[in-house]
């Protein structure tokens, strides 16, 4: 299961809690509540970097997140997508991680 939800709605709000596995957090919010705050939550995921799970009654949901955001995504998919590509970057990685490499300055 990807997300486990707390259900525990917040006194002054429609707003719930939801984890992931990896221990992030983001906030649930139902349809109704979204709708009516929409530019604040486009607010809140373009400055703040939050996320939003926006559910409907009928247990349809979608994730609100920035235009920046899902572009990063997007971008690293396309990077893991190919397994040589996938294994080059692993390795730069490892040699990073093992001090392994050379600095280079770079001229204009």
């Amino acid at each position: 299961m990807l997300f486990s939800i707390c259900l525990t709605p917040r006194k002054d709000s429609a707003k719930m809690t939801v984890y992931c596995q990896k221990g992030c957090l983001m906030q649930a919010v139902l349809y109704t509540e979204a709708r009516n705050n929409f530019k604040t939550l486009i607010g809140k995921v373009c400055d703040d970097y939050d996320e939003f799970i926006i559910s409907t009654k009928d247990n349809k949901t979608a994730v609100l997140i920035s235009y920046e955001e899902y572009t990063a995504m997007k971008e690293t998919m396309y990077l893991l997508s190919s397994k040589a590509n996938r294994d080059r970057l692993n390795d730069a990685v490892e040699q990073i991680d093992k001090l392994d490499y050379k600095m280079h300055t770079l001229e204009p």
